[in-house]
């Protein structure tokens, strides 16, 4: 999918940040909290399993700055929603997961609410995660301070 904003609740949290839907390269996974859901068909409630993650991230620049190293904008803490979780995998998570990239594309099924997502967080140091979904929100992305690295 080239344009996932289109389909996720609350893009528009991020890209008004950005100007555009960020690719999470080299991005941090701070939070990954899993919940099974709450399923009660007496009470006709039927939750299934969450994720919700809270990511690091920035956009790099080609400035310079004063050490030599490649100056950085936009720090954003981001809390994403994944609804409806299922074929999760999960492998490595550190005291750092870094990512090369959080990779979301839509897919068809047979059966089952389609489309769905499937949503890859791919590893550079840390956490590596695959599972399938068929909702995305962003609830919140707020200024990240380098002072705040241990959210």
């Amino acid at each position: 999918m080239n344009e996932p904003e289109k389909l996720i609740e609350g893009s528009e949290r991020l890209t008004s940040v950005y100007g555009y839907w960020p690719s999470f390269h080299d991005a941090e996974v701070i939070d990954f909290n899993l919940w099974r859901g709450d399923v009660d068909p007496e009470q006709e409630r039927y939750i299934f399993p969450v994720i919700t993650t809270k990511i690091h991230l920035w956009e790099l620049t080609s400035e310079v700055n004063a050490l030599g190293g490649l100056v950085t904008r936009h720090q954003t803490l981001a809390t994403l929603r994944f609804h409806d979780v299922d074929e999760f995998h999960m492998d490595g998570f550190n005291h750092q997961n870094a990512i090369c990239g959080l990779g979301i594309t839509t897919e068809e099924r047979d059966a089952g609410l389609s489309p769905f997502f499937r949503v890859v967080f791919e590893p550079a140091f840390g956490i590596t995660s695959t599972f399938r979904c068929t909702r995305i929100e962003v609830l919140h992305a707020e200024p990240f301070p380098q002072s705040n690295r241990n959210v």
